[in-house]
């Protein structure tokens, strides 16, 4: 019979990190031997319960877990009875996972799997209050990298497994740059991305002040902003104060991320915390020189493409660096030579889907 294992997003279903790893992990596990429901518990997009389901995943629609709490826990607790599921892997950023964990406890399931993602709360005082009922509520203890396990597991030990992903799918190449440049509206512009939410946390305040200082310099210097978020507005209203709107893109939620990345010379990442950001590691993949906040680990670094600067140097630092750096890109020989250079560390240091796949599949199946 095959095990039966109930994956749940704390944050919900949308085209954003934990999000992605998931559908990674999904498209690559040869899932035999496994039954994977995935639990829809809010703020989800249709479309990616559409994939999950073409992928042959169960999704779970339950009660909305942050406005129908009381709902949620009952739900859940009766449909780990009812389906006597044999995992549950609960994947978030704080403690505030505790809530998954002590259902699937009180519903009997034996291996909980609780899955870091950051090296924050974005609600420290929920994080504080839910420490005490969250230690001792795992089995096992996953982590994206290690400086997120060591914030939420604290002593307790923990196993680092990478988000994974098609390295070879955001490898450069010269035709397919021109090819999303033309469909973008631009020629030969340099282009400056940032792909993530549109948050607080993302910090894209910062990224359209240093953009600002940066196009002085750089005349014909696009932006562009792949995603979706919360902050939205606020950063429309703020490109548009400052005069910006004809060189500054919003694209929203793409499922071509790995496209939109061959159009771009630069990429920022000016985030007040993260666990280990992925969208660095697809950067790398893709040959792009990457500046990024010095909050973010260090295990993000696998090539010299990577430079930290920090957040308290201003705009105007990251703006000079900003410029140094697509002075110093090169052409296509040379991007296509730091993608060939990147996608062996990578693999290198455990970030292949395949492989990383391979070993949740394993950790599913109850193994070591």
């Amino acid at each position: 019979m095959d095990r039966k294992v109930l994956v749940v997003p704390t944050g919900g279903l949308r085209r954003e990190g934990i999000t992605s790893s998931i559908l990674s992990f999904m498209r690559s596990m040869d899932r035999d031997g496994l039954d994977v429901r995935v639990a829809a518990v809010y703020n989800n997009e249709s479309d990616v319960l559409d994939e999950l389901r073409l992928l042959g995943c169960d999704v779970v629609e339950t009660p909305d877990r942050r406005s129908d709490t009381f709902g949620y826990v009952r739900f859940l607790i009766s449909y780990m009875r009812r389906e006597r599921i044999d995992v549950v892997h609960v994947h978030g950023s704080s403690s505030v996972m505790a809530i998954e964990l002590r259902c699937a406890q009180l519903a009997g399931v034996r291996e909980r799997i609780a899955h870091s993602h950051n090296t924050r709360s974005d609600d420290p005082r929920r994080d504080k209050m839910l420490r005490p009922f969250f230690r001792g509520s795992w089995t096992r203890a996953l982590a994206c990298g290690e400086d997120a396990g060591r914030w939420l597991f604290e002593d307790s030990p923990f196993e680092v497994l990478h988000n994974g992903f098609a390295l070879e799918k955001y490898a450069f190449d010269a035709v397919r740059r021109d090819e999303a440049r033309s469909r973008l509206g631009f020629g030969d512009e340099p282009a400056v991305g940032f792909v993530g939410n549109i948050n607080y946390v993302k910090n894209q305040s910062f990224l359209i002040d240093v953009f600002e200082l940066l196009s002085r310099d750089v005349p014909g210097a696009r932006l562009f902003i792949v995603g979706e978020g919360p902050d939205r507005s606020k950063i429309e209203g703020l490109i548009a104060e400052k005069g910006l709107a004809d060189c500054v893109t919003i694209t929203g939620r793409v499922s071509n991320v790995d496209e939109f990345l061959q159009a771009f010379d630069l990429m920022m990442l000016p985030s007040l915390f993260e666990g280990l950001p992925s969208v660095v590691l697809e950067w790398q993949s893709a040959g792009l020189p990457c500046l990024v906040s010095d909050v973010v680990t260090g295990e993000c670094a696998v090539t010299p493409l990577v430079r930290f600067l920090s957040l308290r140097d201003g705009a105007a630092a990251w703006a000079a660096c900003a410029r140094d750096a697509l002075a110093a890109a090169g052409g296509a020989d040379a991007r296509l030579d730091a993608s060939r250079r990147a996608l062996p560390a990578l693999r290198e240091h455990g970030f292949d889907i395949g492989e990383a796949s391979k070993r949740l599949k394993t950790i599913y199946l109850g193994g070591e």
